[in-house]
């Protein structure tokens, strides 16, 4: 019969499964309370939810949910950090690690594919999630604002056509570089 505590912990780490777009392992047998504080400070600012689990638990969930491979780095000590932005999650913890040695990064999990410490490193180079929101804003907005511009000065016929016809262009360029690339592939 599972203990109550158990019981609290696995609901816990199902909803770190379920509500975070990236969950990294950290080893941090070594560090200092002090320090443990200080790191989870770091992450708390970044909002982050840093939580040690054991690893019986984190792989109860890590089967529910259908994670295959993660069996592997639940040996020693686990804290979980979770959250939606692997970009900075990654980050934060790297750089403590590189001040702090005892904190090892064991793996990650994205979505419900395992990776290992490389494929966590590879994450800091990823832009952050407000990086990506405001190049989508000004990738949408530029055209509109070319129209807006175009309407604004001068004749707004002409100019219309002139945003039609370099979009119409663009687009006839791209298929013409698809089919080429399809011819070659043959």
């Amino acid at each position: 019969m599972p203990s109550e505590a158990n019981v609290q912990q696995v609901g816990h780490i199902r909803e770190l499964f379920e509500n975070s777009d990236v969950i990294l392992l950290t080893d941090f047998q070594g560090l200092s309370v002090a320090e443990v504080n200080i790191l989870r400070q770091q992450l708390r600012e970044a909002n982050v939810q840093y939580k040690v689990c054991k690893n019986t638990l984190i792989n109860v969930v890590a089967q529910e949910k259908e994670i295959e491979g993660l069996a592997d780095y639940l040996i020693g000590n686990t804290a979980l950090a979770a959250c939606d932005d692997p970009a900075a999650i990654s980050k934060i913890l790297f750089n403590f690690s590189e001040e702090h040695e005892s904190l090892k990064i064991k793996a990650g999990i994205l979505g419900k594919q395992v990776i290992d410490e490389n494929g966590v490193k590879a994450l800091q180079d990823m832009p952050s999630k407000e990086e990506l929101i405001a190049k989508a804003i000004g990738g949408i907005g530029a055209p509109l604002y070319g129209l807006v511009n175009v309407l604004n000065n001068g004749s707004p016929m002409q100019g219309f056509v002139n945003v039609l016809n370099n979009t119409i262009g663009q687009v006839t360029s791209v298929l013409t570089q698809i089919a080429e690339q399809k011819k070659a592939a043959e």
